[in-house]
């Protein structure tokens, strides 16, 4: 897996979701990328990207298993195995950006795999984790709170729902 900083890749039209203060995180874009805006991600050291996007295919549609999805703090942890072993994977979590409305709010997030055509046939496990500072900060955006709880539905998550609760 690749280290250093990443970027998280936030949807053009995230002006949409901006409320007073939204700003700040305008004022961090770095370039754009076709209808994606860079923006750098300050607490990310060696995490994967975080894309909000509603075009999952270009980041990957390599198939994986999901063995195990948990959130502590900040950090989204997941286990996974997938046929490989002689070339880089890379792994993004994806989402619309949109929350979906309910109690408590919903961000429907998938996870793409991009084997980068590996011919191998090994079947390595890797845990990869994921800053959701970005999440947190779109959260804390759109509804102009600090402490919040959001449940990500993440298709063949084997502990069901995850629930990713934060304050300031």
């Amino acid at each position: 897996m690749k280290t250093g900083v990443l970027p998280i890749l936030i949807w053009s039209t995230l002006t949409i979701l901006c409320t007073p203060g939204c700003e700040q995180l305008q004022d961090q874009i770095k370039s754009n990328v076709g209808d994606d805006t860079v923006i750098s991600n300050p607490n990310d050291g060696v995490s994967p990207r975080v894309v909000i996007t509603d075009a999952d295919e270009n980041w990957g549609t390599d198939d994986y298993l999901l063995r195990d999805a948990t959130i502590t703090d900040d950090t989204l942890r997941l286990v996974v195995s997938y046929s490989g072993g002689c070339e880089a994977h890379e792994f993004t979590l994806i989402t619309s950006g949109m929350f979906l409305e309910s109690a408590p709010v919903q961000l429907v997030i998938s996870v793409a795999h991009n084997a980068n055509d590996d011919p191998c046939e090994a079947f390595p496990t890797e845990t990869i984790t994921f800053d959701l500072t970005g999440i947190k900060t779109l959260y804390q955006e759109a509804y102009q709170q600090d402490e919040g709880t959001i449940i990500l539905p993440l298709e063949n998550a084997p502990n069901g729902q995850l629930v990713y609760q934060f304050a300031m």
